[in-house]
């Protein structure tokens, strides 16, 4: 299946910081201590994670490079630039194939880490309190919820057609939406923003302002 990712440092911040610190440290600190079927989701979740993020194209990610990556990344192409009707500049959206597996694993770790928070005496939720840092401003479970969300919104197919001959993964170096895509574009990155910032109108209304 495809999905839309757009070029939104808001989503990729919130993207990462699903595996660093929750999957990263579950998986590497914590699988040997949990039960045999909580600690199968939470590997089959990293690696679903694992398989998303290598299909979002590298430039829209900015986590460490390996000197593989670098030489990597120089061959390959840093996307497009879209427009609308009226020729104004929009963010980039990217069609990026996944698979419903990769989402559908994501989904039941999800539900597991909420049953997690609410058992004060289980190993995983006291792996969750030993990962969680007071200093930061986000709730690592609420945001892996807000992520998948805005992951699981589908892609309009109209906007869709037009997009998946966007480079890197196509020729098109500029693309402007018709009035029918831009209406489709328009209401996705309501819905997109909204998934992040549920419960939040102030947020949701600064991160849909980066689009405008």
């Amino acid at each position: 299946m495809h999905i839309l990712i757009p070029k939104d440092p808001v989503f990729m911040t919130r993207f990462l910081e699903m595996e660093e610190p929750l999957l990263h440290s579950l998986y590497y600190l914590h699988l040997d201590h949990l039960p045999q079927d909580q600690a199968e989701t939470i590997r089959r979740a990293y690696e679903g994670w694992g398989d998303i993020q290598a299909a979002i194209p590298k430039f829209l990610s900015w986590h460490t490079p390996s000197a593989f990556e670098l030489v990597a990344s120089r061959q390959e192409p840093e996307g497009y630039r879209l427009h609308s009707p009226s020729g104004e500049p929009l963010i980039s959206l990217y069609a990026v194939e996944v698979s419903v597996e990769s989402l559908s694993n994501l989904t039941e770790c999800l539900t597991l880490l909420i049953e997690a928070e609410k058992d004060l005496s289980g190993p995983l939720a006291g792996a969750l309190h030993e990962i969680r840092d007071p200093g930061r401003d986000r709730d690592m479970v609420d945001n892996v919820r807000r992520v998948l969300r805005a992951l699981q919104i589908p892609a309009p197919l109209t906007l869709l057609a037009a997009l998946r001959e966007a480079a890197p993964a196509g020729a098109a170096r500029e693309i402007s939406l018709d009035a029918a895509q831009h209406s489709e574009y328009v209401a996705y990155r309501d819905k997109f923003c909204f998934a992040l910032s549920t419960g939040d109108w102030f947020m949701y209304t600064m991160h849909r302002s980066l689009y405008l």
